[in-house]
């Protein structure tokens, strides 16, 4: 097991914003580019583009708290083009980690077996 903290975000796309989220896409992985501890960000629609899933694997819960601080000024362009599912969230969850994103539908799970290589 590592100390990489990762989730999947899960949301309906509103309905005629998917040109939206697709630029705006990149303004969010430029930014993330941008931060030492992101080791994966990918964003994906459904076949039919009514669904957005994004990925994001950090280093750590302290990478995982930075890229949120990054992305703070921009998050609600993102939340106000989708209706969020779920984010279920994986790896090493520290408690600041657990405490700056007690008001998103995060939903933890704890590893019990397994490798990362």
């Amino acid at each position: 097991m590592t100390d990489n903290l990762y989730w999947v975000l899960v949301a309906d796309v509103n309905e005629g914003q998917e040109a939206a989220l697709r630029a705006l896409a990149k303004t969010f992985v430029e930014r993330t580019k941008t931060e030492p501890g992101a080791l994966a960000y990918e964003w994906s629609f459904s076949d039919d583009n009514s669904r957005l899933h994004i990925h994001e694997r950090y280093a750590s819960s302290e990478a995982a708290l930075a890229h949120l601080a990054n992305m703070g000024p921009v998050l609600g362009n993102l939340l106000a083009l989708v209706s969020v599912e779920r984010l279920d969230c994986y790896g090493s969850v520290s408690d600041a980690f657990r405490e700056a994103t007690r008001d998103l539908p995060m939903v933890y799970h704890t590893q019990f077996a397994g490798f990362s290589r």
